[in-house]
């Protein structure tokens, strides 16, 4: 048999048997980890697309490589490399590890057979077919398909695809796709494939190298059933064809000496004698699971319940006639006969509930394929084993290899071995396999945050953090997992990608030792503010001037003195402050407003108002703020972080009881305070410049969030950051006590989960990913998430986590460190002090 495709043209192809068919790509819809209310969902919208394809069909799930080229090509889309040298070096570097990684992903495709829209397409296109034929064979140019043909087939299969429900975003597939198709089907499991063009992207090779020029582009396979050239003469006496239960495929055509495939073909013979419950019957959809490279393809063919309604009747007939043949008989057939009856009143039944339902004959194949036969062989009895555990029966027939192999190809008929084992069902009871399910997270482009773990092929998952204002989404995020879990690592990582691609990151530091100062060092020229021995000045008037200052100043006073807003003093405050009242009186910093009060201001209670100021101004903690001989801040610099381990801050229960607020020290005063205002001096950092980007990082966010003011700060920040190109990246252990409000957790929505032993913050953890927390959840979070052995988490483990990303889809994920060695380094140990003299400690 050769190639069933004569001509390729838009997404259509004309075939040797004188059919066209209509291909398409489809959208495979997130499923994975949703909740059953989600999944119920998309069952429905399976369920729709079953009722929508024209009669005969075929769906297809095809495991294909990804190009690491092509990934960071994704991670360069946007970024001017010229100006970011250091994200250049770190995305060579990518190239190499994805490399040695092998990610990959699974395309789904659906070809349709259009129907003969004249009488005359009966008659005409065999006839065009036969023609095209004996013009090959006779070595004489190919007829070109005319014009008015394609235009009204190209309408046809609009008019098809216009009835796919909207969800699966059919895209009609390119010439050079199908030619990728064709190449793909003859070289499986050989690594050959080359990356599936994409017409959208900025430099597609693939499309380039592919797009056929003639039919000489879809080259003819030679198929060998059992491998029978393989053998010696000697072997041949031997041979015993229920060992080779595979198909050699070839390429004689090729330039190079590519090995051949052998492939294996397995199709479903039997379901669950119990039937199959929902959610639990996904078992093409959830075929990646198996940890194998399995292709699947669906041989459809659909009717209606009208058709099939008579057909019952005949078969009634049938039935009651075999009832009367046997009358008085006394055997095991009256129970077969009876069991006959009952599967076909239940399906009667089930058809005439819906008059929408529709009868679908499915034919499911799958196939397994590898460079020996050996190889394959193991394959397959690992990807029976796998089905075989869920009840379902999958046979791999002796004899109908090469007739399973062309069921799988676009544009071939319907052969013996698809009628043969042809299961026919309703479309509700098909869509139970929800074939066309997906685990993707992540972004188009963006920065590599990690690998797609949800099943058994690895995928890439790019975080774009700088995008999220084009997809009218918060660039914002939240980690969440216990101590070691990889928590700092994944918010220095995500840090750094920002530094590297042109942006602007604030930290804030309470660790003893300078965890994020160190890190910062490492990476660029960082400023470093040390709260208790500064070197500059944080003071809000001096950074931001009379007009911005003056707002973030009264928040910042507010807390410290511990002042109604619109309280006598509160009043005083606002006065002083107003941007007139400033310039008027020379004031340009707080030093200089407190000597003013103090002073010279004769205003009612300002006196009284600068001692209180100064009692936070005379302490060493103070000079920060108020020593005005201190220069101030340089916010400019590619990193900020501010180091916050001197400072204290008051415990709940101190801040919910009047009496022990009443009684706090100065030192947990300010240090309430500061944390607003570090909180306030990001965001107003990061807002100043819609053309940069700019990240507000921190780790242990409780220290934030406890207080009122800090809050409401991240609130803002988070609701604004959009429009300004601005994102918070927080860290902590416990999300529904450390992040806030319902109202600040609800608003960040990419959310990274890790380890957490402890089950009841396990539980909360996935409740706050909007996940159901179940015995099996738990566990994989508890036990199965870079589990800590005796000698700690093995390095292939590291960095395992739930991801919810910013559409909602969630999956599983293994954050990957930096590739640049340098930058891992960074992100895993504190290096030196003094490592890097370039940078400057403020």
């Amino acid at each position: 048999m050769r190639s069933p495709a004569r001509s390729l043209a838009g997404n259509l192809r004309w075939t040797r048997s004188g059919t066209v068919w209509a291909d398409w790509r489809l959208r495979a819809l997130p499923y994975g980890f949703r909740p059953d209310k989600d999944k119920h969902e998309v069952r429905a919208l399976h369920q729709a697309l079953f009722r929508a394809l024209p009669g005969e069909s075929l769906l297809l799930g095809l495991c294909s490589g990804l190009d690491p080229a092509a990934v960071v090509e994704r991670m360069l889309d946007g970024v001017e490399l010229d100006l970011c040298p250091d994200w250049a070096a770190e995305c060579e570097a990518t190239l190499d590890s994805l490399d040695e990684i092998g990610p990959g992903q699974r395309v789904f495709w659906l070809s349709v057979p259009l129907a003969d829209g004249r009488a005359s397409d009966r008659l005409l296109e065999p006839l065009r077919a036969a023609a095209a034929d004996l013009r090959d064979s006779l070595a004489l140019p190919r007829a070109g398909i005319p014009d008015s043909d394609l235009v009204r087939r190209l309408e046809q299969a609009r008019k098809v695809a216009e009835g796919i429900p909207a969800p699966f975003s059919p895209k009609p597939a390119t010439p050079a796709q199908m030619v990728w198709l064709h190449l793909h089907a003859q070289q499986r499991g050989l690594f050959l494939d080359m990356d599936l063009p994409d017409p959208d992207a900025r430099r597609d090779l693939a499309g380039q190298l592919l797009t056929p020029r003639s039919g000489a582009t879809l080259p003819e396979p030679l198929l060998d059933e059992g491998g029978q050239s393989d053998l010696s003469r000697r072997d041949v006496r031997a041979f015993n064809p229920l060992t080779r239960r595979y198909l050699k495929v070839d390429q004689p055509g090729r330039a190079d000496d590519a090995p051949p495939s052998y492939q294996s073909m397995l199709v479903l013979s039997d379901v669950p004698a119990e039937g199959m419950v929902f959610p639990g019957s996904e078992f093409v959809g959830r075929i990646d699971e198996c940890g194998l490279d399995v292709d699947w393809a669906m041989r459809l063919q659909v009717r209606s319940s009208d058709q099939v309604a008579a057909q019952n009747r005949r078969a009634l007939v049938n039935l009651n006639e075999q009832y009367g043949q046997r009358e008085g008989e006394i055997s095991h057939g009256l129970n077969a006969l009876d069991q006959a009856a009952a599967d076909l009143a239940e399906y009667a039944r089930v058809l005439e509930s819906d008059k929408l339902e529709v009868e679908v004959q499915a034919t499911t194949i799958f196939c397994v394929a590898a460079p020996t036969p050996a190889e394959v062989n193991d394959q397959a009895r690992s990807l029976s084993d796998y089905l075989g555990a869920a009840g379902f029966k999958i046979t791999q027939p002796l004899g109908y290899q090469e007739d399973l192999w062309w069921a799988m190809q676009p544009g071939a008929p319907a052969n013996k071995a698809v009628r043969e084992f042809a299961q026919i069902t309703t479309s509700r009871a098909l869509a139970a396999t929800v074939p066309l399910a997906s685990t993707e997270l992540g972004d188009n482009k963006g920065s590599l945050l990690g690998l797609n773990i949800s099943t058994g092929r690895p995928g890439v998952v790019l975080h774009d953090i700088a995008g999220a204002a084009t997809r009218d989404v918060s660039g914002s995020l939240a980690i969440a997992g216990e101590l070691g879990a990889g928590k700092s690592l994944t918010l220095k990582k995500l840090a750094g990608d920002v530094v590297d691609r042109g942006g602007r990151v604030i930290c804030a530091d309470r660790t003893p030792m300078g965890e994020y100062a160190n890190w910062a060092r490492s990476v660029t020229q960082a400023t470093v503010v040390d709260i208790n021995a500064p070197k500059v000045s944080l003071d809000p008037l001096r950074l931001f001037g009379a007009a911005a200052g003056s707002r973030v100043t009264q928040s910042f006073l507010t807390p410290l003195l511990n002042i109604a807003p619109t309280s006598e003093r509160g009043v005083l405050i606002s006065d002083v402050l107003d941007p007139a009242y400033l310039h008027e009186h020379g004031i340009t910093g707080l030093g200089s407003l407190q000597s003013h009060l103090k002073y010279g201001c004769q205003l009612a209670g300002a006196h009284e108002l600068a001692r209180t100021m100064n009692v936070f101004a005379r302490r060493d903690f103070g000079n920060v703020i108020f020593d005005e001989s201190l220069p101030p801040l340089q916010p400019n610099t590619p990193a900020v972080v501010i180091r916050t381990h001197t400072l204290e801050l008051p415990t709940r229960t101190e801040l919910e009881h009047e009496h022990l607020f009443a009684q706090m020290r100065l030192e947990k005063i300010f240090g309430r305070a500061m944390y607003a205002l570090i909180a306030a001096l990001a965001r107003q950092i990061c807002f100043s410049d819609t053309g940069i980007l700019g990240l507000f990082v921190v780790d242990e966010a409780h220290h934030i969030t406890a207080s009122p003011e800090g809050e409401r700060e991240i609130v803002d920040f988070v609701r604004d950051g959009r429009k300004h190109r601005a994102a918070v990246a927080l860290g902590s252990h416990d999300p529904e006590e450390d992040f806030g409000s319902p109202t600040l957790r609800g608003l960040i929505p990419t959310r990274i989960l890790m380890r957490h032993r402890d089950k009841t913050l396990a539980k909360r953890g996935l409740a706050w990913l909007d996940m159901e927390p179940d015995d099996d959840l738990v566990e994989l979070l508890t036990e199965g998430t870079s589990p800590v052995g005796p000698g700690g988490v093995e390095e292939h483990r590291r960095g395992e986590a739930f991801l919810r990303d910013s559409s909602g889809n969630v999956g599983r994920v293994k954050v990957l460190a930096p590739c640049v060695a340098a930058r891992n380094e960074a992100v895993r140990t504190s290096p030196p002090e003094r490592r890097h003299s370039s940078a400057a400690e403020l």
